[in-house]
């Protein structure tokens, strides 16, 4: 967002990284995958009206489970596609930023320190006193990404003053013993693995630049390794953890290969071109990075 200082830019931007492969993902998954794993004849699986609902559920984030008519039955879970939910939060986060930017709240870095200090203290409190018992799970989660992404942006907006040393592992690691039966124990946690990444990423190690070549299928590998390793699980229930993983693995990697290269990738370069069109011919507005994160 503060990259490209303009609205529609970033609508566009993560509008394209999300759906487009997503879209793709459900139907391979009502299409290939649920005929591999159904105990229904293929008439009965491809008339039951409730699979035809899956693509309004999923990309609209109603419901992300994608059970399908007489699927992995036999399975302990029969989710077909289980961590797309976390998606939804992922789209709020963006959603956060974008009012966030649109409100004036990233002019000061303490604003930007507040996102982060108030769903750590909302965690706190919510736990503490059991508020969160009474409302939908979903609050509860939305409060406890909003820890972690908040983090996130607390680091980038302090990035000149924030530095991350081995010493601070084992610093985060006794907090975490010590706090474990506290409510803290999740804010803590993000501490410790803000600084664990950070300093991994960060680290002189040697910086193997041929991997920046690689093709980016993490996307592809998060939203395809579900459905593959339940469909492995389903036909040879007698795999052990290791073998599901080993055997699912090249399907996942093959995946997500072609889900970059033949729709992510295609689907990210009209990114200009659809922020334009979101402009609705408006010019974008003039920005000044140097008018942003001001201490």
């Amino acid at each position: 967002m503060l990259y490209r200082g303009d609205s529609p830019a970033f609508v566009s931007a993560r509008v394209l990284r999300i759906f487009p492969a997503l879209a793709v993902h459900v139907f391979f998954v009502m299409l290939i995958v649920g005929p591999l794993a159904t105990s229904l004849p293929l008439t009965d699986y491809f008339t039951t009206p409730s699979l035809w609902l899956e693509p309004f559920k999923v990309l609209s984030f109603v419901n992300t489970d994608m059970i399908l008519p007489g699927a992995f039955e036999t399975n302990g879970e029969q989710f077909a596609s289980a961590p797309l939910w976390t998606l939804r939060f992922e789209i709020l986060c963006y959603i956060a930023t974008l009012l966030a930017f649109s409100l004036g709240l990233m002019r000061k870095k303490w604003m930007v320190l507040a996102q982060f200090v108030v769903p750590a203290l909302a965690w706190i409190v919510g736990h503490s006193f059991g508020l969160f018992e009474a409302l939908p799970g979903s609050i509860e989660n939305m409060v406890r990404f909003g820890i972690a992404y908040g983090l996130g942006a607390v680091i980038f907006a302090y990035r000149e003053r924030i530095a991350f040393h081995w010493i601070g592992i084992p610093v985060w690691f006794g907090l975490c013993w010590l706090l474990r039966n506290s409510p803290v124990l999740e804010v803590v946690m993000n501490g410790l693995l803000a600084t664990i990444v950070m300093f991994t990423a960060y680290a002189r190690l040697p910086k193997l630049q041929g991997l920046q070549r690689l093709d980016d299928i993490s996307y592809g590998l998060y939203i395809y390794h579900w459905a593959v390793m339940q469909v492995a699980f389903y036909w040879f229930p007698q795999l052990g953890v290791a073998t599901l993983f080993l055997a699912a693995l090249p399907v996942v990697i093959l995946l997500a290969w072609l889900s970059w290269t033949y729709v992510e990738k295609p689907m990210l370069a009209h990114k200009p071109r659809f922020g334009e069109w979101l402009r609705f011919g408006r010019r974008p507005r003039p920005y000044d990075e140097r008018t942003v994160l001001l201490d």
